[in-house]
């Protein structure tokens, strides 16, 4: 799979702009939802191969940022929000602040084994990921600040 002209389509195909590379092999999409008044908000989605990462076989490793974790997320019901994912699931990743301080980071993510994955599904796959990741900023972050 040409990984970068698949995100460039579905990017088209999801009205997003197309999508960057942010690092080596590392794509940003910043996908749109057409809210009730017409208006969009947007989340941003990052894609990239993950080689043999399950069984020797490559992923598809997608994610988008949520929020910085701090404990008084309620992470029962966090862990509740995961039944509602088809693909995805909701996990937590080291990182760093925007001031490079270590945190770690509230994440949608879902890593599809690469030649088991249709250009459908991983369509689909990128939306959920992006919407779920909306959902739980919503949610549990107070809104787009990540």
């Amino acid at each position: 799979m040409d990984l970068k002209a698949t995100l460039e389509k579905i990017a088209e195909e999801l009205g997003a702009q197309t999508p960057k590379e942010v690092a080596q092999g590392i794509y940003l999409l910043d996908i749109p939802f057409v809210l009730k008044d017409g208006s969009k908000r947007y989340q941003y989605v990052y894609v990239r191969m993950m080689p043999q990462r399950y069984k020797g076989q490559d992923c598809i490793l997608i994610n988008s940022r949520c929020g910085i974790y701090n404990p008084g997320i309620n992470t029962y019901q966090l862990l509740k929000e995961c039944a509602y994912g088809v693909y995805s699931t909701i996990t937590i990743y080291p990182d760093k602040t925007s001031d490079g301080k270590d945190c770690e980071t509230v994440v949608v993510q879902a890593s599809p084994v690469s030649n088991a994955t249709s250009y459908d599904e991983l369509k689909l796959i990128i939306w959920e990921v992006a919407e779920a990741a909306d959902i739980v900023e919503e949610k549990y972050f107070g809104g787009d600040k990540n």
